[in-house]
């Protein structure tokens, strides 16, 4: 049987604390499960340059897309429920989306379209394969998205859910859908279905769910005020200066305010700690100690890779989803899997599940080494973020004897 050897897990906090802080990142944090006890927590540096604050245990960050695979979850759920079925058309719940048309070619001013070659689905919408994209995407409807002001996940929202699906109704799709997989607002449409079913605001819905029955006290859309020391300060690198700059403070912070829709796709804030127990949960097959969340097949179908056989992200991922490291890896209903662990150049484990967020964050769970990892820190356009991540599981894996 593998054994974890909590002599050499110290060579990850010697990295993290030669290699990136305080030169390329003012703090962070990471903690490792194995066999759903704890073997390893390091953290260096600051949660708050300006005010001197050090990243602690319980530092509160903005996860952005880690947000993700809880939304996920929340649709999975609505599954159990048989309020929701994976192949409807995604108009059965929008029905303002009937008439979507696809990009073919133009310019902003002198859009040519056509009808898609089939209707959006929720598997689609999971998948990343719905058509739809981001702003910060770089596409002729990627820029129609910043004009019109769909820049979902940037606290706080400013238009209601309805008043989202009207803009992106009259927004031609990226692709017909199923083409190919292109990171978007997808989430954030499926937290919008999941608050049209339930009769529920999705934070309200995350809450009931999966939120307080796991016990994640400081997981929420905006910070209360009571918890401002605990916030931590949000960065963006720039590149040109070799250098970052502060984003969002951790007092005068845009999160104080409740945002007039819920972003599923990249809204929540959380701990290190609230974080594992979510992993916790997918890693004990949908179970506490105390109750079942979700039902072990239900959660396993929802952590499989979904591409067609012989696929994967770097074979038709548009924009940096094609790069070379994403060979080997596919995705499921709302993270990666690894496919091919020698294709992917890396030692990870194949099944293993993962995804990150756009300030630098990154969990994954292996469950055939029963190990969950959670990094925590606050860097916006980070450009040794991928790097980061591969060297993580490098220095975690290195400690299995």
């Amino acid at each position: 049987m593998t054994k974890f050897s909590k002599q050499k897990i110290n060579k990850l906090g010697d990295h993290l604390h030669n290699l990136y802080v305080p030169e390329r990142l003012p703090g962070c944090s990471v903690l490792i499960n194995y066999n759903n006890e704890e073997v390893y927590y390091y953290e260096t540096g600051l949660s708050d340059l300006k005010r001197k604050k050090n990243i602690n245990r319980d530092s509160i960050f903005r996860i952005y897309s880690m947000t993700k695979p809880l939304t996920s979850m929340g649709i999975m759920l609505l599954l159990e429920e048989g309020k929701i079925k994976i192949e409807d058309e995604v108009e059965k719940y929008i029905p303002e989306w009937k008439d979507l048309s696809v990009y073919q070619s133009g310019s902003i001013e002198n859009l040519i379209t056509e009808p898609p070659k089939r209707k959006m689905i929720i598997h689609d919408l999971l998948t990343h394969r719905s058509g739809l994209t981001y702003h910060f995407n770089e596409s002729a409807i990627a820029q129609l998205y910043l004009d019109k002001g769909v820049t979902i996940a940037r606290s706080p929202e400013k238009l209601s859910p309805d008043e989202y699906i009207k803009i992106i109704s009259d927004i031609p799709l990226e692709f017909s859908p199923g083409e190919y997989f292109n990171y978007s607002i997808s989430t954030d449409i499926l937290g919008f279905i999941i608050e049209r079913i339930s009769g529920m605001t999705l934070e309200e819905y995350l809450r009931e769910k999966i939120i307080i029955p796991l016990g994640m006290n400081d997981t929420t859309f905006h910070i209360d005020k009571s918890k401002l020391d605990r916030f931590s300060s949000c960065y963006i690198y720039d590149e040109i200066a070799d250098k970052y700059i502060l984003q969002d403070d951790s007092i005068e912070t845009s999160y104080l305010e409740k945002p007039r829709s819920f972003s599923g796709g990249g809204g929540l804030l959380s701990t290190i700690d609230d974080y594992m127990k979510f992993c916790n949960l997918i890693q004990n097959n949908g179970s506490t100690d105390k109750e079942n969340i979700i039902g072990s097949r239900t959660l396993d179908y929802m952590i499989s890779n979904q591409l067609n056989h012989g696929e994967d992200l770097h074979q038709i991922g548009k924009g940096r989803w094609g790069k070379e490291e994403f060979k080997g890896v596919g995705f499921s209903l709302g993270g990666s899997v690894v496919l091919d662990p020698v294709e992917n150049m890396s030692i990870r484990s194949k099944g293993e599940f993962a995804w990150g967020g756009a300030a630098s964050t990154a969990f994954w769970i292996d469950k055939k080494e029963n190990i969950s990892v959670v990094f925590m820190t606050q860097m916006l356009s980070f450009p040794y973020s991928d790097s980061l991540r591969k060297e993580l599981r490098t220095l975690v894996y290195q400690a299995l004897i």
